[in-house]
């Protein structure tokens, strides 16, 4: 009986740990996409982008996407995958020759940020869709 429930405590503590290091895992990218977001804040027209930017805070808690806080937000992989939308969409209207270290970084982030596996490609797609319906329906 003993070596049962000292089973199930090791599993029970060895889950603990893997969870904790899934949350700060998506806590270091969000953190690394807001640096991204707050670098080029300053070189773009934020005007150009604020379907966009509307869109992304309907999911972000008392914060902006330009400077992200709170545990809540950081620990969120949702947060994680729209600053990925948010950055790629702006990347996208931008010229290529522009922000070539900060396009490194968000290829970087997105890699990791799969590789944890949070959400299926399919619904992945569905959530880009609903950003880009969102912005075509309010221009």
């Amino acid at each position: 009986m003993y070596t049962n429930k000292h089973a199930a405590n090791s599993l029970e503590k060895q889950h603990l740990q893997n969870v904790r290091k899934y949350y700060l895992s998506i806590a270091d990218i969000n953190i690394a996409l807001s640096k991204v977001h707050q670098t080029i804040l300053p070189h773009i027209d934020s005007k150009k982008y604020q379907l966009a930017t509307d869109y992304i805070h309907q999911y972000i808690s008392y914060t902006s996407v330009w400077n992200l806080k709170f545990v809540a937000n950081l620990e969120s992989p949702e947060v994680a995958l729209l600053q990925v939308f948010h950055l790629n969409y702006i990347f996208n209207k931008e010229p290529e020759s522009r922000f070539i270290q900060e396009r490194a970084i968000l290829a970087e982030q997105e890699q990791r940020f799969f590789d944890l596996k949070p959400y299926k490609a399919e619904h992945v797609e569905k959530r880009k869709q609903k950003m880009l319906d969102y912005i075509e329906t309010h221009a």
